[in-house]
């Protein structure tokens, strides 16, 4: 629909967020931002408690590692799909180019400079 037939609310609305799109860094859009393990690091106890604080320390200890262990291996196996995602766009542009594309006569490597006199 034409910005015209829109309300003037409306269209100052669309062109808010538009500017906003466009101003933003070209990051921004693409990736969300990393999450924080969301893990709670335990407090050592005084070198003077008894061994039942001590022992709870240790086994919150374990709890920490296991929540960091998680969202390592959790992170890890994110990154391994976005890699596999990224070498199969490569793969389907390789295929194009050997397809469709009359490689290196028509699109030598490295290209060549438009118009090298000027």
């Amino acid at each position: 629909m034409p910005i015209r037939h829109l309300s003037r609310g409306l269209a100052s609305t669309v062109l808010i967020l538009l500017a906003g799109v466009l101003a933003a860094p070209p990051g921004t859009l693409a990736h969300a931002p990393a999450p924080a393990p969301g893990c709670t690091a335990p407090t050592r106890p005084a070198n003077d408690q008894n061994d039942v604080l001590w022992q709870r320390f240790l086994d919150d200890v374990d709890a920490f590692r296991a929540c960091i262990s998680d969202f390592a291996e959790a992170n890890h196996r994110a990154a391994e799909v976005h890699n596999q995602a990224a070498n199969e766009a490569t793969l389907i542009w390789n295929r194009f180019v050997r397809a469709e594309l009359n490689v290196p006569e028509d699109y030598p490597w490295p290209p060549q400079e438009r118009n090298a006199a000027r």
